[in-house]
């Protein structure tokens, strides 16, 4: 039996991980909270404020720490007719 949430438990979770993770937009925060809220009660799980926060708290540090590095950054750190991964060359210079 699907439950439903209180309004105000989203906004209070929303505005705390908004201050902890205030570089992501408020829209995506709240987002992540919702889904999460969805996710959990979708697995037949109780659904917990508490549990929503530490789950959302989770996905969303996942979401920052995976974000690339910026194209200036590896374009100075590439050396001329190296490969991306390995950093060796391509193609062997001519003699």
């Amino acid at each position: 039996m699907l439950q439903t949430f209180p309004v105000q438990d989203l906004r209070q979770i929303s505005a705390r991980l908004h201050d902890e993770f205030s570089g992501l937009s408020h829209r995506c925060v709240e987002r992540c909270v919702s889904d999460t809220w969805n996710c959990v009660e979708h697995l037949g799980i109780t659904v917990t404020p508490h549990l929503v926060e530490r789950v959302a708290r989770e996905h969303l540090e996942a979401m920052v720490n995976s974000v690339p590095p910026s194209q200036a950054v590896r374009k100075a750190t590439r050396h001329p007719g190296t490969t991306l991964f390995t950093g060796h060359r391509a193609v062997p210079e001519p003699r």
